[in-house]
Formats: structure tokens, C-alpha cells, sequence
């Protein structure tokens, strides 16, 4: 992918599920400390996947800034992206979860987690072109398929239980 935009935007998500999910863990872990009650697996698991699901994508932007169309200032509104989301998440997660409260059902959330997917997925598809663009084709197709089933199951359910 050569497009600089719409790499950003695939990478930034990974970096917000990533980092959000590291700070609430965190926050839970901290507040757990305070209680007694502390998830030591659940906590170790969460962290090393939230970890490496939100900063996996910087080896990306990094290759994607080292080269000849490339630019530092990517990896820097990565770190931005990311630096934002894990603090936003860290010190305001509750008023956050107060504001989003509707989001927050499952089926909203399988909504939410399959749409940008699905799209990123199509815009893969939709902007391989050229020889040698197989594997960005095939990358695509899988990010859409998995995004469409997630989006249309959350809408399934949603559609289940309104009517």
C-alpha cells in the first residue's frame, strides 16, 4: 500500500482496540491491587496481546516511514494516535464508558468491530491494481469477509432484538 491515508487509517486500527484495551486492563489491574483481588492470568494475557495488537502496526509504519514515499512524521502521528487513545482510556474510562453506554451492548459492539474491517477490507480490494497485488487482493477479501460476518451478525442481533 502506497497510499499513505489509507494505510494510517488501517493501522489506527490496531492502535485504538490496542491501546484501549491496555489501559482499561491496566485500570482493572490497578483498581484489583486496591481490592485484593487481583486476575494475575487474565491480566498477564490481556496485556501481552493488547501489547502486540496495538504496537505490532509501528514495525509497519516504521518500514512504511524508512522508505523512498515515506515520511517520519507517520510514525509520529502513530505514536500520537496510540499515546491518545491509552491515555483517553486510562484516565477517563468510566466517563467514557458513561458517554458510549449504548455502544456498549454486543450488538453495537460487533457492529462497531466489523464495519471498519469490512471497509478497510473493500478499500484494499478496491485499490490493488497492477500486477503483483495478489496478496493485497487476497488480504482484502479475507479482512472483508471477517468484517462482514462480525457486522452482520451484530446487525442480526440487533434486528432480533428490537423487533
Amino acid at each position: 500500500m502506497d497510499n499513505l491515508w489509507l494505510l494510517f487509517a488501517f493501522l489506527s486500527l490496531f492502535h485504538v482496540i490496542g491501546a484501549a484495551v491496555l489501559a482499561s486492563t491496566l485500570r482493572t489491574f490497578w483498581r484489583g491491587l486496591h481490592d485484593g483481588e487481583v486476575h494475575g492470568c487474565q491480566v498477564v494475557f490481556t496485556t501481552v496481546w493488547a501489547a502486540m495488537f496495538g504496537g505490532i502496526p509501528f514495525a509497519f509504519g516504521i518500514g512504511f516511514a524508512s522508505s523512498d514515499s515515506g515520511t517520519p512524521l507517520f510514525v509520529l502521528a502513530q505514536v500520537a494516535l496510540w499515546g491518545g487513545t491509552f491515555l483517553a482510556v486510562l484516565l477517563a474510562e468510566d466517563i467514557l464508558r458513561e458517554t458510549l453506554q449504548s455502544l456498549f451492548h454486543q450488538e453495537m459492539a460487533l457492529l462497531l468491530l466489523g464495519s471498519p474491517f469490512l471497509l478497510a477490507g473493500l478499500a484494499m480490494v478496491a485499490l490493488a491494481r497492477g500486477k503483483g497485488q495478489f496478496g493485497t487482493r487476497l488480504t482484502g477479501g479475507a479482512f472483508a469477509l471477517v468484517g462482514g460476518v462480525i457486522f452482520l451478525l451484530g446487525l442480526l442481533r440487533l434486528l432480533k432484538a428490537t423487533g
